[in-house]
């Protein structure tokens, strides 16, 4: 990170500038669509409550709109992954790391972004089988009207759950590393990570601990300054005559949570950034210690650079013919 601050950071910065203005064009283009239907929720002088059609559409709406922006955190999340495990790369290999192609690396986020949705639905299985005997607990309950012992397992089996995610996790942390430094698959680079934690789970466990507990604390910290500093919105007071709201206030209420949520969405974006990439930046680290410590790589990169070093140079042309 030191070293090469200007490429990861900017392209850190490029990618979550993309990823805000496309975000804001989904929510733009859905408050558009809906336009007249929210005007229609909103206007307080009408005496009958709001159609169920309506509240569908907008639901709907807003819901797709919701779907496609974790879409767009998903990609960006991946191309800020290949950006900080590029960076890293180059500066354990002691090359530089312009801008440009840091930028270029970002192409590899289809692989990366593979690597992330195979973890989480590797890591889901215990949560989905947990699941799964809650909802065969319940219909035993319901047709007999008895589970039996059973339901004193339940915490149990929540717990276990919980550290079989935990454990599978860890086994795949180092998949997106493996994939960009040594230009792996998906399911090749998983299989890699399995590999390199097998032996060193505990070690791998407490520096990803400690790096998810600083962003964490970061993130924490941020939210709860930009809670306190947004404040509460006041409150709708009703015509004391007609007892109904005025649309106008409501308006008002409404265009003023938005600002504010715009403003927390602003300055989370930003804070995420920071810890995905300490994250990922972690990840990379851990890697290369793995690969230190089982393959020997701090001897091949030193033998390397030493190749470099000694490599014979052409004596520059003397400008006299013999």
């Amino acid at each position: 990170m030191r070293r090469h601050p200007g490429a990861l950071f900017g392209t850190i910065a490029l990618v979550h500038g993309v990823h805000l203005v496309l975000a804001g064009a989904v929510l733009f283009a859905g408050w558009h669509v809906q336009r007249g239907t929210l005007d229609r929720l909103f206007d307080t002088s009408a005496d009958e409550l709001p159609a169920v059609s309506d509240l569908t559409s907008v639901m709907a709406t807003f819901g797709l709109v919701w779907l496609v922006v974790m879409v767009l955190a998903l990609v960006a999340n991946a191309a800020v992954a290949v950006a900080c495990t590029t960076v890293t790369r180059e500066a354990v290999l002691g090359r530089p790391a312009p801008f440009g192609q840091v930028l270029r690396a970002v192409r590899r986020f289809p692989t990366v972004l593979g690597i992330q949705l195979l973890t989480g639905l590797v890591v889901a299985v215990p949560a989905v089988l947990f699941a799964l005997f809650m909802v065969l607990t319940m219909v035993a309950l319901l047709a007999r009207g008895d589970v039996g012992p059973w339901l004193a397992f339940l915490p149990f089996l929540f717990l276990g759950a919980g550290v079989l995610a935990v454990w599978l996790w860890i086994r795949l942390a180092v998949a997106i590393p493996a994939a960009v430094f040594e230009g792996q698959g998906a399911f090749a680079a998983i299989g890699r990570s399995v590999r390199l934690v097998r032996g060193d789970w505990w070690r791998t466990f407490g520096l990803l601990l400690l790096a998810g507990a600083m962003a964490m604390g970061l993130s924490l910290a941020v939210q709860l300054i930009t809670g306190a500093l947004q404040g509460v919105p006041g409150p709708v007071v009703p015509d004391p005559e007609t007892g109904r709201y005025d649309s106008a206030d409501v308006r008002a209420v409404f265009l003023d949570t938005l600002a504010a949520s715009g403003v927390g969405v602003l300055v989370s974006s930003v804070v995420q950034a920071a810890a995905m990439a300490l994250t990922h930046l972690t990840g990379a680290l851990v890697y290369v210690d793995l690969r230190i410590r089982k393959e020997g790589l701090a001897d091949a990169l030193i033998a390397e650079l030493g190749q470099d070093a000694e490599a014979p140079r052409t004596p520059p042309a003397s400008g006299r013919s013999g």
